[in-house]
């Protein structure tokens, strides 16, 4: 059994808001608003400008906190270690930065797929609430470009933030910042290697890897790569890199490149000289030009061994601007350090307070539940809490093979969220139920799973809504809205190894068998969906977690897609027993 690893931390449960204290106690031009880990530029006036807002999991310091400055973010949100933070939290960022950033903001998020569901519905209520917002998602990994979502986005990220932040200097408005950034990310490549896992803080290392090995294509969440290969010299390695990246680009000689050689965390700087000068040499000698080598701490995985390399294609289209860009001095402390280190004289006392009593939605909760509906609708929501607290080691267990191993876990977060919700709740409207637990899911689970629910709830909530009555029907089309909103953000449809599968295959059978017998109609739904989730064992993942590591680490039943299961058939169970 692998040894816990060692860290200078006070607690497991602290490191995240100890980390992001010490970057103010350092930076004191930075502001802390603790209760939304959100750190941003000291501003009192309004800009006119766009806002840049970054963010995502801790764990890859210094990003996101330690590229906050002037010509590159405006602020930063930080989740969990390798965790995307809450839609609440992201929310609070985006109407932080819109108070005195009347252009608008732009949000550069991660192609990854917690971070697409809770950025993603953070945007969509700043846009509901009446807020300027456009998102933009990064992705620019070689390994993972197969992904249907795309590749993964890795250490070019940070030429992002430099990128938009000084466009937004230049006083471009939002629009035309976000469609450069679409732009880019087609010039963009990255590809890395490690040699050691990392570990996260009170766990042992993430994964194993033979002390002559590394592994090809790691990502920056501590998982494991697509191949192992025996490890070779610097030159050996930066050469399998970069022939995979140019010609991913189709780079020809000629060409012109600005380049990031990104330290993943455990790599020392003699180390990291040494690959900075293989890859000029590799890069002279196929005549392409590197303009610009940035190398460092610039997003990295805890104290992984290993390194990345990012290629951005300064093409004849737009790579002088580019370029300028990347010249334009910038006094965020990640990129070249600065006068981001001077004290204030007054650093003034503000409030730090945005409602978020409100997020602007106005909606109908469409038709009541009668009193016999809502017993069995308690009923209902109790026994899915129950089943799923009952089944959290197994949860645990299938998720462990690609995942984190917390699927059970954040479940029963919810469960016994919901449990407490259903002990004063009002169940009068179906739609204010689905609601307040989209907001359950979104404060209470956190990561991809609450992003998921949240979405999929909200968008159930909303179809609901608009129904005259609480009929099949009505229902039906709520099921359907659910997955469609998780589709748009997850990226996943059936067949890609996630809990769609399960409700897919659930909501087909619930159609064709819509005008039967009531019970024997939640009977087959139930058979469905046992079936959806049995079916996942033998599915190539295709986009979630699961899809970016080797088909080696997934085995069995998808966790998510098991979950759904168990509380579809406590649901339909407990309405069967009562109707």
């Amino acid at each position: 059994m692998s040894k816990i690893t060692k860290k200078i931390i006070n607690s497991p449960e602290s490191c995240v808001d100890d980390n992001l204290r010490g970057v103010v106690a350092l930076y004191p031009s930075l502001k802390l608003h603790p209760k939304h880990r959100t750190i941003t530029i000291r501003q009192d006036a309004d800009s006119k400008r766009v806002a840049v807002l970054g963010g995502g999991g801790s764990g890859h310091e210094p990003f996101a906190a330690g590229l906050i400055g002037a010509g590159m973010l405006d602020g930063a949100v930080a989740g969990g270690v390798f965790a995307s933070p809450p839609t609440g939290h992201v929310l609070y960022g985006i109407k932080h930065l819109y108070k005195n950033n009347s252009g608008g903001v732009l949000v550069l998020l991660g192609n990854y797929t917690g971070d697409r569901l809770n950025f993603g519905k953070a945007i969509e209520k700043a846009k509901i609430a009446g807020i300027k917002v456009e998102g933009m998602i990064v992705g620019e990994d070689v390994a993972s470009s197969q992904n249907k979502t795309g590749g993964r986005s890795m250490c070019g990220e940070v030429f992002f933030y430099k990128l938009c932040g000084g466009l937004s200097m230049k006083g471009y408005d939002l629009q035309a910042i976000r469609e450069m950034a679409v732009e880019a990310n087609k010039n963009m490549a990255t590809l890395g290697v490690c040699l050691t896992a990392c570990s996260l803080p009170g766990q042992p290392p993430l994964f194993e890897i033979a002390s002559d090995e590394m592994e090809i294509g790691a990502g920056v969440h501590g998982e494991a790569g697509i191949e192992k290969r025996k490890i070779g010299t610097a030159k050996e390695i930066v050469a399998l890199i970069l022939d995979q990246v140019t010609a991913h680009l189709k780079l020809k000689a000629g060409a012109r490149v600005a380049v990031m050689v990104n330290n993943m965390g455990g790599t020392s700087i003699m180390e990291m000289n040494i690959i900075a000068a293989e890859t000029k040499d590799y890069l002279d000698k196929n005549r392409i030009r590197a303009e610009r080598i940035f190398c460092g701490h610039l997003k990295t995985s805890l104290e992984m061994q290993g390194f990345q390399i990012c290629l951005l294609h300064l093409n004849d289209v737009h790579g002088k601007l580019w370029l300028e860009l990347l010249d334009l001095p910038t006094d965020a402390l990640g990129w070249t350090g600065g006068i981001m280190t001077i004290r204030p004289e007054k650093e003034g006392e503000h409030s730090d307070d945005v409602d978020l009593q409100t997020d602007g939605l106005k909606m109908d909760f469409g038709h009541p539940l009668s009193k016999i509906e809502q017993n069995i609708t308690r009923k209902s929501l109790q026994a899915a809490a129950d089943e799923l607290v009952k089944n959290e080691d197994l949860l645990n267990k299938l998720d462990s093979g690609c995942g984190d191993g917390d699927c059970g876990i954040t479940l029963k977060k919810f469960a016994e969220a919901v449990k407490s919700y259903l002990r004063t709740a009002s169940l009068e409207h179906a739609s204010k139920i689905l609601w307040d637990l989209s907001e359950i899911a979104e404060t209470d689970m956190g990561g991809t799973s609450g992003g998921i629910y949240s979405l999929g709830l909200a968008a159930a909530s909303q179809a609901l809504a608009s129904e005259e009555t609480n009929d099949r029907n009505a229902w039906l089309t709520a099921w359907k809205n659910a997955m469609q909103a998780i589709s748009k953000y997850g990226g996943a449809e059936s067949g890609d190894r996630t809990m769609l599968d399960t409700l897919h295959i659930a909501a087909q059978t619930f159609n064709q068998t819509i005008n039967s017998d009531f019970k024997e109609m939640l009977f087959k739904i139930i058979e469905a969906s046992e079936n959806g989730a049995k079916s996942t064992a033998n599915m190539v993942a295709r986009a979630g977690r699961a899809s970016y590591v080797a088909s080696g680490y997934v085995r069995d039943e998808d966790a998510g897609a098991r979950a759904a299961a168990i509380w579809i058939k406590a649901v339909l169970n407990t309405i069967a027993n009562n109707v």
